[in-house]
């Protein structure tokens, strides 16, 4: 399971360096979770991908997050409360 789970976060990481079709808010959230690995967020993404998307992947095997097209990003629904303020301060800081 470790290895899985290690498997979606580099797909994060992956995501967060590219251009996406997924609404800004996504690509501010993969930027988080790849610089926070450990957060609460990020678990529960991967949580989320793994159990309620039943991880999805591309043809080459490697996770796709692509069912997120389309959806409109609310921070509260993606954004454990425990990380909130570092999310923020992560867009503070990308805004400079």
């Amino acid at each position: 399971m470790k290895k899985i789970m290690a498997e979606v976060y580099e797909a994060i990481c992956d995501v967060a360096k590219s251009n996406t079709d997924f609404d800004i808010g996504f690509d501010h959230l993969f930027g988080f979770m790849a610089e926070n690995p450990s957060s609460d967020t990020t678990k529960g993404f991967i949580e989320y991908h793994l159990e309620e998307m039943h991880a999805p992947t591309l043809p080459d095997g490697k996770p796709e997050f692509t069912y997120l097209i389309g959806k409109n990003f609310v921070a509260e629904h993606w954004i454990s409360e425990e990380d909130m303020a570092t999310f923020n301060e992560y867009l503070k800081k990308r805004e400079t």
